[in-house]
């Protein structure tokens, strides 16, 4: 390998490790499989255990079969498959060395990310935690009282859990809450924060939402909780809920919190199963 190679091949390395996103390293190592590697094309097949065959990144002309495959591995895991398309002035000791680096690099980016993942969600639900949930709830409050906008929280609180978890157990207790974070996640839009407040309460952050277009989200969880079959024909589970507005209930996240709390308190006073908003 020549200087100049050399050292292209080194500021390569450089700018794939420098990235702690592990789409970007991705995208970063068949680019420099192009530039510095001389092939025409690459494909970059990305596995992981939460989701195999992940992403692909796809670099050049990829067409014909591969001229060389390396794989991907780095801390006893297979990350991936870099396939080659290559041509005579391929270089394969700077293809070797792209691929062993760029494990790493991949590796490094999907750990600070997982490390991200666990300080901003709930381990038992994946949905927001408290932090991430107050974090959000005080950011779209200082957005709605700047600009004029609505703002609306809804705080869930699944209806008797202690006594399903006295039925079921208490393992059929957090089956329940994650299939409860489920479906408000899912009914949320990408605005939207969905989050585990603590215990079984579970809150939902709402910018631009008045508090009819809050109950009315409000009811359609709880519509949908209701709406679980169960196996055993035994009864349906329930959750009840109590909603918060901006202006209207207050200008501060604990005078809306108070609120939500307050009505989600009163909802199940009045027998659960139900939003009171």
């Amino acid at each position: 390998m020549g200087t100049d190679r050399a050292e292209a091949l080194l500021i390569a390395v450089r700018e794939i490790s420098a990235s702690l996103r592990a789409d970007e390293v991705a995208q970063r190592i068949v680019a420099a499989v192009l530039k510095v590697g001389g092939a025409r094309g690459a494909v970059l097949s990305l596995e992981s255990r939460e989701a195999p065959g992940a992403a692909s990144q796809i670099a050049g002309e990829t067409t014909g079969d591969p001229t060389a495959l390396f794989e991907l591995r780095a801390r006893d895991e297979s990350l991936g498959q870099l396939r080659i398309f290559g041509s005579a002035a391929a270089d394969t000791h700077a293809l070797a060395a792209l691929a062993e680096h760029g494990a790493i690099a991949l590796a490094n980016a999907r750990a600070h990310e997982s490390a991200l993942r666990r300080a901003d969600y709930d381990a038992l639900t994946g949905i927001a935690n408290y932090g991430r949930i107050t974090a959000a709830l005080e950011r779209e409050l200082e957005h709605a009282l700047r600009y004029g906008r609505s703002l609306a929280l809804v705080m869930f609180d699944i209806d008797d859990l202690k006594g399903w978890n006295d039925r079921y157990g208490h393992a059929a207790g957090n089956v329940a809450l994650v299939c409860v974070a489920k479906i408000l996640d899912e009914r949320s839009r990408k605005s939207d924060t969905a989050g585990r407040y603590g215990g079984d309460e579970l809150v939902l952050v709402l910018p631009e939402t008045g508090p009819d277009g809050a109950l009315a989200v409000a009811e359609k969880v709880r519509a949908a909780v209701e709406s679980i079959p169960r196996a055993d024909g035994g009864a349906s589970l329930t959750i009840s809920a109590g909603v918060g507005s901006a202006p209207v209930d207050g200008r501060t996240v604990t005078e809306l919190l108070r609120a939500a709390d307050e009505r989600l308190y009163r909802a199940k006073a009045a027998g659960g199963n139900r939003v009171i908003a």
